[in-house]
């Protein structure tokens, strides 16, 4: 949503004036100036203490749901479903979310008002399966996902048909390459779970950034870890990013937790302490979920070929692993 569109979905819910300008995120002079302007339109009433939507501001306004809502009645068949999905490839750098993860990131966007009745979203990589979690909402008009593993956009496409998912589409795609024309600058909100290189985290964000459309309040979502990625890494990420009209609105620490996976203790012994030979009790590995907003003058980015190491470097859980092994 845009800001304006923000703010008339707040007051269709809201009507202490006080209660809005606490919770419509725009600088107070801001709020007064739209206040003022839609007096003057028809679209609010405006009385001590109280500002009301007319019945025209209420047909402009979009409905904003409720999480809780949203949630309940998909949060079994997407248990179901992520119990089914494709083993983790670390070919392409694959790490799956828990199933409670997915759906806590769904809440977070329902939270911010990121989702609502035709968002068009696009997931750049989706081992995941954070499409078919989103699709299951019923909110959004369009879910594109780009995703290069064929065992999972086979899965996807099986279960999006299966489902009656109609608004979800799949499309075998090496996020290398630059997204296809007529996906560029068509969507309202990203999401992606990017490898942690520097390349690797600037070609998911690129594409995700590229697929966004202009203009304020389009958003990003995407993970990432302290554990194979330092403070270093997301000061370059943060300044990579801070160079267009973009600004980090949230960063949801511990967010996402990841499943244990069959060469965790393997690549760990390869460190040589002793500690790490026994396999984890618990699901340990987590990242933080980062919210980004465009602002005016955005203008979707059109990166080339990405070049450079994806999904390996000094930090990576196998770096000692791939040390012995001479790569």
């Amino acid at each position: 949503m845009t800001p304006e569109q923000r703010v008339l979905s707040l007051l269709s819910r809201v009507g202490d004036p006080w209660e809005v300008a606490g919770r419509c995120r725009l600088p107070f002079p801001r709020l007064v100036g739209l206040l003022r302007d839609w007096e003057r339109q028809g679209l609010v009433e405006l009385a001590p203490g109280r500002v009301r939507l007319t019945e025209l501001g209420r047909d402009r306004a979009t409905c904003r749901p409720d999480p809780d809502d949203c949630l309940r009645e998909l949060t079994p068949i997407f248990h179901r479903l992520a119990a089914d999905r494709p083993p983790a490839d670390a070919r392409f750098g694959q790490g799956h979310l828990t199933a409670d993860s997915v759906l806590a990131r769904v809440r977070t966007m329902l939270v911010h008002g990121d989702l609502w009745p035709g968002v068009r979203v696009a997931v750049m990589g989706d081992d995941d399966l954070a499409s078919l979690a989103l699709a299951l909402t019923h909110l959004p008009s369009r879910v594109a996902v780009f995703e290069i593993d064929r065992r999972v956009t086979e899965f996807i496409v099986e279960q999006a048909a299966r489902l009656g998912l109609g608004g979800l589409e799949v499309h075998a795609a090496d996020l290398r390459r630059p997204l296809p024309a007529e996906h560029l600058g068509g969507y309202d909100l990203f999401l992606t779970d990017p490898s942690e290189t520097d390349a690797g985290l600037r070609m998911f964000l690129g594409r995700g950034l590229s697929a966004l459309r202009p203009g304020p309040g389009a958003v990003g979502y995407f993970g990432l870890t302290l554990i194979e990625a330092d403070l270093a890494k997301w000061r370059r990420l943060q300044r990579w990013l801070l160079v267009r009209p973009v600004v980090v609105t949230a960063v949801h620490p511990d967010h996402g937790v990841y499943e244990d996976w069959p060469t965790q203790v393997e690549e760990a012994r390869a460190f040589g302490l002793a500690c790490f030979s026994a396999a984890a009790e618990r699901p340990w590995y987590r990242s933080s979920l980062f919210r980004v907003e465009t602002l005016d003058g955005f203008q979707p980015p059109r990166p080339g070929v990405q070049r450079g190491e994806l999904f390996s470097d000094e930090q990576c859980f196998t770096a000692a692993q791939e040390a012995q092994q001479g790569r």
